[in-house]
C-alpha cells in the first residue's frame, strides 16, 4: 500500500483482487439500480463465499492501513461493523461533496473503471477549513484538493470525516463498492 500524507491526513491506496466477484454483483445485483446510495443498503449482509472472500480482503486492507497510521488493527478494539453498497453504476454518474458521518475510516474499492479518462475521479478537500486564508497563491498547492483517478482493481482508503465528491462520469458503466469501518472502543483498551 502507497501511503500519501495529506494535511497531515494519511490516505491509502493500492490494487486488490477478487476473482469472479464482477460476475458475481452483475448476476446477483440490479446494477442499474442498486440502492446503496440512498437506502444505506449494506452488501456484507449477503452471506456468499463471494462476499466472504471480499469482505476479507476489505478487512485486510482496512488493518493495513490502521497499522501504517496508528499501529492498531480492528482485533485491539471492542468491536467493529464493516458497512458496504454498490454506487457509481452509470453514465454521468456523480455525487456531492459529503463525508461519512459515524464512521471512523472509509474506502472506495473499483470493481469496474475501465476508462480512467471519462472523469469519474474522486476529489479529497483539505479538511483544514479556512487554513489558507491570508496565504499568497505561491502556497496553493498546500491548500489543493486531492484527486485520486482509479482503475478497474484499484482502492482508496481515508478517514471518513474528510469531505469529497465524485466528479461526473461519462464512460458506459462503472462499479464501485463504498466501504465505512466503524470501531467500537473498549473502554479497557
Amino acid at each position: 500500500m502507497e501511503m500519501t500524507p495529506r494535511w497531515p491526513t494519511m490516505f491509502g491506496q493500492g490494487k486488490f483482487e477478487v476473482e469472479g466477484l464482477f460476475e458475481y454483483l452483475f448476476a446477483n445485483y440490479d446494477l442499474n439500480d442498486p440502492g446503496g446510495d440512498v437506502d444505506g443498503a449494506n452488501i456484507f449482509t449477503d452471506n456468499s463465499e463471494m462476499m466472504n472472500k471480499f469482505k476479507s480482503v476489505v478487512h485486510g486492507k482496512f488493518n493495513e492501513y490502521l497499522t501504517n497510521t496508528i499501529s492498531k488493527t480492528i482485533e485491539d478494539f471492542g468491536d467493529h461493523e464493516i458497512k458496504a453498497w454498490i454506487t457509481g453504476h452509470g453514465k454521468g454518474y456523480s455525487m456531492t461533496t459529503h463525508n461519512h458521518s459515524g464512521a471512523h475510516i472509509s474506502a472506495v474499492f473499483y470493481v469496474l473503471a475501465e476508462d480512467k479518462y471519462s472523469g469519474g475521479s474522486i476529489v479529497f478537500i483539505d479538511p483544514r477549513s479556512n487554513a489558507n486564508r491570508g496565504y499568497d497563491s505561491s502556497f496553493d498547492d498546500l491548500f489543493a484538493h486531492h484527486a485520486f483517478v482509479p482503475e478497474t482493481g484499484d482502492y482508496v482508503i481515508f478517514p471518513s470525516f474528510n469531505y469529497h465528491h465524485v466528479k461526473p462520469y461519462y464512460s458506459e458503466f462503472r462499479i464501485c463498492i463504498p466501504v465505512d469501518l466503524y470501531l467500537y472502543s473498549n473502554k479497557d483498551v
